[in-house]
């Protein structure tokens, strides 16, 4: 238990829905040691939208800008925490300009980690681990946080990551599942192509269609092609591949985070490149497939016993590039292009004989 009693905490989330989810322990934590505090949160409505269902915070303030210039965004950015009142804001993110903000809206104490050029804004704060050189150590975002929290007297018993539905969303998934035919007595496998980031992070369409097709044909799988509003030519680019026709397929429909996290309570595995869509379906206790390439493993490790990742080594990697600097040729993108769909095919074959032998039916 913490020693200060802060009668109102702002927290000031991160960006993407990866590390959102992966706040989630810290989130959990801080409800329970400030259970008298009021506690909101501030962010981007997507960070908000994934934390949708979850009661650990009793407000939300949406970071989005939308005044007729960022000047004036700002000024009502900073009104909008002002009139919070708030004892003491918590920055899970990194920016200066958060730290900014915060400071500008006259909050007496603000938590961070001293980074980014942000040490003047910070009352408390902690260093990230660096090594000899000063560059950053690749570090789990879950410890991340939970460090942060751990300054404050918070302790972060558990690690676990966990994200709630709303009822609304629950129904939508019942009914979409229903309409595409879903069959709950043969398992039910959802590939996400897309990745936000830049390509370095994408495996190839061809090999998210053989890796359906292929699980198709020997698992009877039902196939739901993922992608956000963005992303929906990657779900055509995969489909147009297949021989097969997938169940469902979100490159001529609408989807929600909301609905996505419904959906893959429903899904047996996931097969996904490193982005959200990983993280949430750890977090709603699906079992995945993670595709990883130019990303260093260790900072989005989760210690999840039912996820696999497929990767290979190669000697410019893992280099943590949004585009692969290597010349068109054998070594241009080698780390995912050297990644097969078989060997995705056997890791979730695995995870589907666990389903299997868990519960009757396999995970439909």
């Amino acid at each position: 238990m913490s020693d200060i009693c802060p009668r109102s905490i702002v927290v000031f989330l991160p960006n993407w829905v990866g590390d959102v989810v992966m706040s989630t322990p810290t989130l959990r934590a801080l409800r329970r040691s400030f259970a008298d505090s009021r506690i909101t949160y501030f962010g981007r409505s997507v960070a908000l939208d994934t934390l949708s269902g979850t009661d650990w915070a009793d407000g939300v303030i949406e970071s989005a800008l939308k005044a007729r210039s960022r000047t004036l965004g700002q000024l009502q950015l900073i009104g909008a925490l002002r009139s919070g009142r708030f004892d003491l804001a918590v920055l899970l993110t990194n920016s200066f300009r958060t730290a900014m903000l915060a400071k500008m809206a006259g909050i007496g104490r603000i938590a961070g980690y001293d980074r980014d050029g942000r040490r003047f804004f910070l009352t408390d704060r902690i260093s990230p681990p660096r090594d000899d050189s000063g560059r950053l150590v690749p570090i789990s975002a879950v410890d991340y946080y939970a460090e942060l929290a751990g300054m404050l007297g918070v302790e972060v018993s558990s690690r676990e990551m966990y994200l709630s539905v709303t009822d609304s969303d629950e129904q939508a998934a019942e009914e979409l599942f229903r309409k595409a035919g879903i069959d709950p007595d043969r398992p039910v496998v959802m590939l996400n192509p897309g990745a936000s980031g830049g390509t370095s992070k994408i495996w190839g369409p061809d090999r998210f269609a053989r890796t359906a097709d292929i699980l198709i044909e020997t698992r009877g799988a039902q196939i739901v092609i993922n992608a956000a509003p963005p992303e929906k030519h990657f779900a055509a680019d995969v489909a147009g591949r297949m021989k097969e026709t997938p169940a469902i397929n979100f490159a001529d429909r609408d989807n929600t985070l909301g609905l996505l996290k419904s959906m893959l309570r429903r899904t047996g595995v996931l097969v996904t490149n490193d982005t959200g869509a990983r993280h949430i379906a750890v977090a709603v206790g699906s079992a995945v497939v993670t595709v990883f390439g130019s990303t260093d493993p260790l900072w989005a490790r989760i210690n999840c016993p039912r996820e696999r990742i497929v990767s290979v080594d190669v000697d410019c990697g893992p280099c943590g590039r949004k585009l692969c600097n290597q010349i068109p040729g054998p070594m241009y993108h080698q780390c995912m292009n050297n990644v097969t769909a078989e060997m995705v095919v056997e890791a979730a074959g695995q995870l589907l004989d666990d389903l299997s032998a868990g519960s009757e039916g396999g995970g439909g």
